[in-house]
């Protein structure tokens, strides 16, 4: 019962106020919401926000459709991936993967430190998932222990032409990767 006495005198006050400013002259005290563009004015009897504006249609044309993603793409970067994650622990050599890397990612891969002795064993492929954003790219995400640490990896691939054998109708090169 004090709440609902204390709500009315609340709606008094406020009315009072109302009636004090009008006689006085004063401009009534307005509610506004500052929406980061323009102010938005409340409704002075129940303190909804107007109603939303419609939204513009949709521009003319077909909308976009997802890629589906090709199955030999995402497989060969999967076993490229595999194929540089063995060149940066030093089991296969780099010369081996000289068709489907881009130089500057087999120099990436020697300048990565693996073990503190510089020997082999040190970096293991945890985890890949690869997604092919449009026709013309494959990306490539997943982690790797490198000297007992797991770290994340990041690679990008691009078509390079057509493959060595009938069976490839195109090569994927990685262009780029990085060990983060």
């Amino acid at each position: 019962m004090s709440t609902t006495h204390n709500h009315h005198n609340e709606i008094r006050q406020d009315e009072t106020d109302q009636e004090l400013r009008h006689l006085l002259g004063l401009q009534p005290v307005r509610t506004v919401i500052y929406d980061g563009g323009g102010f938005i004015e409340v409704c002075t009897h129940c303190g909804h926000l107007p109603p939303v504006k419609v939204p513009p249609s949709l521009p003319p044309g077909e909308p976009t459709r997802d890629v589906v993603a090709d199955p030999a793409a995402l497989a060969a970067a999967t076993r490229t991936v595999g194929g540089l994650v063995d060149v940066l622990d030093q089991r296969r050599p780099p010369k081996q993967l000289a068709e489907l890397a881009a130089p500057q990612v087999l120099r990436y891969l020697r300048a990565v430190p693996t073990r503190r002795s510089g020997g082999r064993g040190g970096v293991r492929l945890l985890s890949l998932r690869c997604s092919q954003p449009h026709e013309e790219a494959v990306e490539v995400a997943g982690s790797v222990r490198v000297a007992g640490r797991p770290r994340a990896l990041a690679a990008s691939f691009i078509p390079a032409g057509p493959g060595p054998f009938v069976r490839r109708p195109t090569r994927w090169v990685c262009s780029t990767i990085r060990i983060l």
